[in-house]
């Protein structure tokens, strides 16, 4: 081990390059999430249009005046032309607000559909797959690269249709005024497309690895900041600073890399501009000597060269766009290209009226290792309706894999489990989960109020059924107590309760969601004996009546089950025994 992370071999960032993707393929993946909109892609579009075509009957307007009213001093004509350009300047500022208005309206739901359309992508994924990711990283990907995304898929639509359009408007007006001097202009175009041509394929390289350092930035502050209480304890506080300093360091190459090339193409860009408009514009005067040209005329030229190299120069931007958002693109389709190993099969049937007969046949199951070991083989149990079953083994017995198994966590890789006589296979996997209640070894809470952290599994459970349920659980009493009862809004993983309390909170939840199986495992661990003493009795509450398997490592609270199920340490079934039952009923 190295001192970058646990589990990170030394020399080897956080976070990988995510595979290279045409630019064709970016927009087919993200297109269905702009579609809601499309009819609004041309009407932004068109307002935008509109807004350049007041520019240029604006420089017309300006030709005009300097043609009738300046050259022969002509002052009668000035209010007239005057309230025109007024006029046409004050309609031209209101369609392009309202182009610029409805892009952004367009972005902004393109951003919400997709981030929450990757969202849900990663909460069909098993938490185990979820686990094998940074989650700085995975936060990354949702909030910068996304970002990133739109500008291409979304307002890059409209800013590149908007600005292909104006040039045609800006040439078309150019030709109008002199066709040798637009002729001119014209050849200055191949120079921006050589140089779009030139940047585009490196301004991508580079942010692909500028966005894959910003992933590895992220990954290792949150996970630095997650276990700021270890490195208190060990005074590691100044390694932690390290850490992201260096990462930070590698970003800052990237960035500055990155930077070294983008920042250079629009001064380049502006250089082209200067050199193709003093050309036009020495062609220009000399028309104008030979009397084929006003002054007028020329200055408006110069205007409509000034207004073409725009557009040209946002086309030609589109470049570093592709470049950062199609980085950001391909770490954002990484995500959604990752598959759960959890299949919901043809013809897969809900589970109705679920009685918790529960039965495990000759399952084997792991998590695709090197060698190939199982944590789980040769598992036979059943357990009638009602039952308490302790599954009882040292650890790293795979206890936990079976828990995984009994909610759909993880499928069998042989044999099966079986609830009412139905392949959890051959079930939905919603209905399996609305029939099982997993209650894991760590309590989970949410950084919400304490009502809203018992009624997660019921949000629709009233307040007296909340009540009951803490109250079940023993909650009750030390819940009031709280600065604001049960509208305290508990910090993150519940750091203003204790662990016994938190757990009985987790008991609350368990009870109020009322399932007809339940999956404990360590309800008492991490807890000192008075503490797991305290959770003893709402976990008694809990399991009566309901099918249960009980993993554990407590020979106390063993007793509570009807049969424990043995596992050896590589995994294997040793068998039922029912002997404890029966010890219990006759103490």
């Amino acid at each position: 081990m190295n001192q970058e992370s646990p589990g990170i071999p030394a020399g080897e960032p956080p976070v990988g390059l995510a595979p290279a993707i045409p630019v064709r393929e970016i927009f087919r993946r993200f297109w269905p999430w702009v579609r809601p909109d499309r009819y609004w892609l041309p009407v932004s579009t068109a307002l935008l249009v509109a807004g350049a075509a007041g520019e240029v009957v604006s420089v017309l307007l300006f030709k005009n005046l300097i043609d009738n009213v300046l050259v022969p001093r002509n002052f009668g004509g000035f209010w007239a032309t005057a309230a025109a350009m007024v006029v046409v300047a004050l309609a031209s500022a209101l369609l392009v607000f309202l182009g610029q208005y409805t892009a952004t309206r367009i972005a902004e739901r393109f951003l919400l559909r997709l981030r929450t359309g990757v969202v849900a992508h990663l909460h069909t994924l098993p938490p185990d797959t979820l686990r094998k990711r940074w989650h700085g990283d995975v936060v990354a990907r949702l909030t910068t690269d996304i970002d990133q995304i739109e500008q291409l898929v979304a307002s890059g639509v409209i800013d590149a249709a908007s600005a292909l359009i104006s040039l045609v408007f800006f040439a078309a007006a150019a030709f109008y005024l002199s066709w040798p001097l637009a002729l001119a202009a014209c050849a200055v175009a191949p120079l921006f497309w050589f140089a779009a041509r030139h940047f585009a394929g490196r301004i991508q390289r580079l942010s692909r690895e500028s966005r894959r350092c910003e992933g590895s930035v992220t990954a290792v502050v949150e996970e630095s900041l997650a276990n700021s209480e270890l490195a208190h304890a060990y005074n590691q506080q100044g390694r932690e600073v390290d850490r992201v300093r260096r990462h930070g360091q590698s970003l800052v190459r990237a960035d500055l890399a990155t930077a070294r090339v983008s920042e250079l193409y629009p001064p380049l860009l502006n250089v082209l501009e200067v050199v193709g408009g003093l050309f036009v514009v020495g062609l220009g005067a000399f028309e104008l000597t030979q009397g084929n040209l006003t002054l007028g005329g020329l200055l408006a030229f110069a205007a409509f060269m000034a207004q073409l190299f725009g557009p040209a120069q946002e086309l030609s931007g589109v470049a570093a766009v592709l470049g950062t958002a199609g980085a950001g693109a391909e770490r954002v389709i990484e995500l959604l290209d990752t598959e759960s190993p959890i299949k919901e099969r043809p013809g897969a049937t809900a589970l109705a009226d679920v009685r918790g007969e529960l039965r495990c046949k000759g399952v084997r199951a792991g998590y695709g290792g090197p060698d190939g070991r199982p944590a789980l083989q040769c598992v036979d149990f059943a357990v009638a309706p009602g039952e308490i079953l302790a599954v009882m083994g040292p650890s790293g017995a795979g206890k936990s894999t079976l828990a995984k198994l009994l909610v759909r966590f993880l499928d069998p890789e042989q044999g099966s489990v079986l609830l009412d006589g139905t392949d959890l296979r051959d079930a939905t996997v919603a209905s399996v989960r609305q029939a099982v209640t997993l209650l894991p070894q760590q309590p989970q809470l949410f950084h919400a109020s304490v009502r809203d952290n018992i009624a997660y599994g019921r949000p629709d459970a009233t307040e007296e059924q909340i009540v009951q349920a803490a109250v079940d659980a023993d909650a009750d009493g030390f819940l009031r107590l709280l600065p604001n009862g049960y509208d305290t809004v508990l910090g993150e993983e519940g750091l203003q309760l204790s662990g016994g309390q938190a757990r009985r909170v987790a008991i609350a939840r368990a009870l109020l969601r009322a399932t007809p199986v339940l999956v404990l495992d360590e309800p008492t661990a991490d807890l000192d004996a008075p503490s797991a003493r305290r959770v003893a009795a709402p976990l008694r509450r809990l399991m009566s009546g309901r099918t249960t398997v009980l993993i554990t490592h407590d020979r106390e609270l063993a007793r509570e089950a009807d049969a424990v199920y043995r596992l050896s340490a590589d995994g294997s079934g040793l068998g039922m025994d029912r002997s404890d039952r029966s010890d219990r009923r006759s103490a």
